[in-house]
């Protein structure tokens, strides 16, 4: 139940900042969770697998990332 919850919360995350890439960490942060990140890396691994609409990318931070395709 906590993997859907994350994922969905995820996902609505990128969609909001599409065309934007994320890596998990940011994502962490922006979404005030605590570290680590290793729900929601999970949660982008299994994303990232699922493309369209996700696609590799790289985030502000120079991180590997992940982003929602318009």
């Amino acid at each position: 139940m906590a993997f859907n919850l994350t994922e969905s919360v995820v996902r609505e995350y990128l969609r909001d900042h599409s065309g934007e890439a994320r890596c998990p960490d940011c994502v962490t942060r922006a979404l005030g969770q605590e570290a680590p990140s290793r729900p929601i890396s999970a949660v982008m691994a299994e994303l990232a697998e699922r493309r369209p609409p996700f696609a590799a990318g790289r985030c502000g931070c120079g991180a590997k990332g992940l982003m929602y395709l318009r």
